[in-house]
């Protein structure tokens, strides 16, 4: 099959963009889909039309808290709530540009770089990434709606009506961050099952290369766990079959290929989720400050709510945990991503000492390692922190540390 049967000028049916579907339908809503609409002149409209309706909104409410509702709060609490805001609509305006300024050209050129690399790689798990891709967007709707309607009812039992429905509009936000985070979500996950095909094929050659001469170590390496699947059961998403240096060199090529689609995700998200994660800081900050303060009894309720002042508290750790599994959900992805590479990595070093590959296709097999080497897989936040593990530990820190502080600060 030629790449040209299945990239045809005006035609945008793609079967990696559909695997988003989800998402996109949801994303629509707010304005921050990817842009393939016939032209960039309705994308803008709605875009200055939804940045115009939530600025609104969030002037409204700030007005409205400065007047009716900050004076009543420790001063802790009103400065991280007003940066919250502030934010937080930056941080929405931000992704309403981005999506626009990266346009439907280069968004559908995207996917067809999957096209042409699913047609060396074989792919056909587009049912396997939307079921993933689901499974998340169920779990963080779930959560999210969860943690909104109890924090919603502790607040109407304490305060009233009035100044939790002008606090909703967190609510909002929270959901856009939640869209915004999943719609790189994702996106890692067209990366990690594309690796993990590659990964699937450097499995084939190993098995099917003849063992060199060294004893029985070949044969004794032949069942471990790192030649099976990530649930340590066989992988048998391939029929073992010998792979020559030519398929080895088109794998190297569609690696290069991952990488330049990692770069436009890079490019296209990383300074939106640089921002989002600041926005969760703030958010993770902010709560946890004031659901101690409330638990403690430092912050008072507007009304006697017969022993129920603690709820919005317990609501507010609720909430805390909904943005910290954001971060660690978005985080573990990538990591996953990561692990794929290390496994195509740890495979081509035992292919290359325990098997006995002919020369020309050791050759190709060492281009490929070297390539997976010096151009490693690597999500980050505008070039600012990569998204790893690490990045999970500095959070923790941050948070605990401000948290801290604002706990020892006086009105």
């Amino acid at each position: 099959m030629q790449v040209s049967d299945i990239i045809k000028p005006g035609d945008f049916n793609n079967k990696s963009y559909n695997s988003m579907i989800p998402i996109i339908r949801i994303l629509k809503v707010f304005a921050i889909n990817g842009n393939v609409a016939p032209n960039k002149t309705s994308m803008l409209i709605k875009s200055i039309c939804a940045c115009s309706i939530f600025g609104c909104l969030s002037s409204y409410c700030l007005y409205y808290k400065t007047k009716y509702v900050y004076n009543r709060l420790d001063i802790s609490i009103r400065v991280t709530d007003m940066a919250q805001m502030i934010c937080d609509f930056f941080q929405y305006t931000v992704d309403l540009f981005f999506v626009y300024k990266f346009g439907r050209n280069l968004y559908i050129e995207y996917f067809r770089q999957f096209e042409i690399i699913d047609v060396c790689l074989e792919t056909s798990c587009y049912a396997e990434m939307k079921r993933r891709l689901l499974k998340t967007m169920t779990f963080f709707l779930v959560i999210w709606f969860i943690s909104s309607f109890t924090d919603l009812g502790a607040w109407v039992i304490t305060y009233g009506w009035m100044i939790p429905v002008v606090h909703s509009l967190s609510y909002l936000y929270l959901l856009i961050k939640i869209l915004a985070t999943l719609d790189l979500i994702a996106n890692i996950i067209q990366v990690e099952v594309r690796l993990r095909i590659i990964n699937n094929f450097i499995k084939n050659c190993y098995k099917c290369a003849s063992a060199c001469p060294v004893g029985m170590l070949a044969d004794c390496i032949r069942n471990k766990n790192w030649l099976h699947g990530e649930d340590g059961s066989p992988d048998q998403s391939f029929k073992a079959r010998s792979i020559d240096s030519h398929e080895i060199k088109r794998l190297s090529k569609c690696y290069l290929l991952l990488t330049e689609q990692v770069m436009f995700i890079n490019k296209m998200y990383g300074f939106r989720i640089l921002l989002n994660t600041t926005s969760l800081l703030f958010d993770m900050v902010k709560i946890l400050n004031l659901a101690i303060r409330i638990i403690v009894g430092s912050q008072r309720t507007l009304y006697n709510s017969a022993g129920y002042n603690f709820l919005p508290g317990v609501s507010g750790f609720v909430r805390f945990l909904t943005c910290a599994a954001i971060l660690i959900t978005l985080v573990n992805r990538c990591e996953q991503a990561y692990r794929q590479r290390e496994r195509i990595l740890n495979v081509i070093d035992h292919l290359l000492i325990n098997k006995n590959p002919d020369v020309t296709l050791r050759s190709a097999i060492q281009d490929l390692q070297s390539l997976l080497q010096d151009r490693p897989i690597c999500f980050n936040m505008a070039g600012f922190f990569t998204l790893n593990f690490s990045l999970l530990v500095s959070i923790a820190s941050v948070v605990v540390t401000y948290t801290i502080i604002l706990l020892q600060s006086v009105n």
